[in-house]
């Protein structure tokens, strides 16, 4: 099927990412490269403005125009950007989404399970005796941010913890906002004893503030990021996270893709993937 859709083709793709020097970005592009060439293509990095603005819109066509792209793999923000969506479609671009914003709007769509996620590393926060439990959230634009705070906002309603949950600082995705909203929390008069981060790079800014304040992790301070990034285990202690199985959404996105490619009228299609707790030595028991 690859060999027929390739005669007269490219043989590329592009990938479309938000920051590629973030860790989950390095990570799901190495993971899509290596699928889209046991498929015998090759891939284009694109990495996507802010703003998902007019620069987007022109690289992309010029792209389109230049390679012969055979398809196109979007992330966040340019899966939400409606005026780079209605170009791939005027222009009849093949093309998948990586957890979009928006259901259903797109050919197919892949994300993981980010809200149980969350609900998975708040209950384990829990059953080691922690109740002032902090969430510090990614961008609060982005849908996959709120499903996470929801999988936390979840478990601590479940175990009756509700009056913990103004715990919420709001970071940015970076290790910078982890660290700022993480002194925030940890300096009011009665502190987080853990903290859920959004993602590792958040959590990894939460052990600089710790470090910071004199606290010691996970002897004071307990920490659980999200993705798995090549970051989690880079640090000291290894951080405990909650891996997407990145390896699993490059498989299905590029085979998806060339379904979309093969299928001039594909039918809109959506999946969640599930996530797992992976415990490290970031978290201890609240003595």
């Amino acid at each position: 099927s690859a060999r027929r859709l390739r005669r007269g083709k490219s043989e590329l793709f592009a990938l479309a990412l938000p920051r590629v020097k973030s860790s989950y970005a390095m990570k799901l592009f190495g993971c899509i490269l290596a699928e889209a060439r046991r498929h015998g293509f090759s891939i284009l990095v694109l990495e996507s403005s802010p703003d998902g603005g007019a620069s987007d819109i022109e690289q992309i066509g010029c792209i389109v125009k230049n390679h012969n792209l055979d398809g196109l793999i979007v992330a966040p923000p340019g899966a939400d950007n409606v005026v780079l969506m209605k170009f791939l479609k005027l222009n009849k671009i093949p093309y998948v989404t990586i957890n979009p914003n928006l259901l259903n709007e797109h050919p197919f769509s892949v994300e993981s399970t980010d809200r149980i996620g969350a609900y998975d590393a708040t209950r384990y926060l829990i059953s080691l005796g922690h109740r002032r439990i902090a969430h510090i959230m990614c961008l609060k634009t982005e849908r996959f941010s709120y499903e996470r705070r929801q999988g936390y906002l979840d478990a601590m309603e479940e175990a009756g913890l509700t009056e913990y949950t103004h715990l919420i600082g709001q970071g940015d995705t970076s290790m910078e906002s982890g660290h700022r909203q993480a002194l925030e929390l940890l300096t009011l008069p009665e502190p987080p004893t853990a903290i859920f981060a959004g993602n590792d790079e958040m959590a990894v800014g939460a052990f600089l503030a710790a470090g910071h304040l004199g606290l010691s992790i996970p002897g004071d301070l307990s920490v659980i990021g999200f993705d798995d990034a090549p970051i989690s285990t880079q640090v000291f202690p290894q951080l405990t996270t909650v891996a997407q199985p990145i390896s699993e959404i490059a498989r299905v996105s590029i085979e998806k893709l060339l379904e979309v490619i093969e299928q001039e009228n594909h039918k809109c299609e959506y999946i969640q993937l599930p996530t797992q707790l992976v415990l490290r030595d970031s978290c201890g028991a609240l003595t």
